[in-house]
C-alpha cells in the first residue's frame, strides 16, 4: 500500500448521523416511506456484512438464516465459491426482521430485498452526503466494516472469509489503520 493511498470509513458519530437522518425520512415522509425504509435497512446491511454493493443488492429474505445467525452473501468477485456465510450482527437481525415484517415479504421468499439499482443507490447517498457534510460511498461501508473487525481483534483469516478475498494480503491493507492517527478511535472506545 503506497502513502498516498488511504482507506476511508465512517466514524461511529457519522454513522449515527447517516441513521438519524434516514429515520427521520420514514417518519416524517409517508408517501415515501417505503423508500426510506429500504435504504435503512440497506444502509444496515452494508455496515453489517462488509459486502459489496453489487452483492448486497442480490440478497434475499431467504439468504437470511435467522435460527442459525447467519446470512449468505453472493459472492462476485470469486470464481471458485458462489457464496459466502458470516455471522449476522444482533443490530442486522433486528433491521431485517422488522424490514421484512414492514414491507410485508415471506422470509422464505426468493425476490429480491432491496429492488432498486446501483445508480438509485448511489443518487441517494449523494443527496444524503450534501445534506451531512461528509463523503458517503456504498464501497465505504465495506471500508468500515472491516476497519471495526480489524479494531475489534478479528482475526485477519476470518475477515478474509467474510469479506469474500481470495488472498489474506488484500484483506492485511486493514491492518494499515493501525499506522494511521488513531486518535480519532479513542473516544469510540467503551
Amino acid at each position: 500500500m503506497t502513502p498516498e493511498m488511504k482507506i476511508e470509513f465512517f466514524t461511529d458519530d457519522e454513522i449515527e448521523r447517516m441513521k438519524i437522518f434516514i429515520q427521520d425520512k420514514f417518519k416524517n415522509e409517508n408517501k415515501r416511506f417505503k423508500i426510506h425504509r429500504r435504504y435503512f435497512a440497506l444502509l444496515i446491511t452494508l455496515l453489517r456484512t462488509g459486502g459489496r454493493i453489487d452483492e448486497v443488492l442480490q440478497l434475499k429474505p431467504k439468504d437470511f438464516d435467522f435460527q442459525n445467525n447467519i446470512v449468505r452473501l453472493i459472492t462476485l468477485k470469486k470464481r471458485k465459491e458462489l457464496y459466502r456465510t458470516l455471522p449476522i450482527h444482533v443490530e442486522l437481525k433486528t433491521t431485517i426482521m422488522e424490514y421484512l415484517l414492514e414491507m410485508h415479504m415471506d422470509p422464505r421468499s426468493d425476490e429480491k430485498l432491496f429492488p432498486m439499482k446501483r445508480q438509485s443507490v448511489d443518487e441517494y447517498f449523494k443527496k444524503m452526503q450534501a445534506e451531512l457534510g461528509f463523503r458517503i460511498h456504498a464501497h465505504k461501508f465495506r471500508h468500515t466494516f472491516a476497519a471495526k473487525a480489524i479494531m475489534s481483534g478479528v482475526p485477519l483469516k476470518v475477515l478474509q472469509k467474510w469479506l469474500g478475498h481470495s488472498s489474506v494480503f488484500t484483506t492485511s491493507v486493514y491492518t494499515e489503520i493501525m499506522g494511521m492517527d488513531t486518535r480519532m478511535f479513542m473516544e469510540q472506545v467503551r
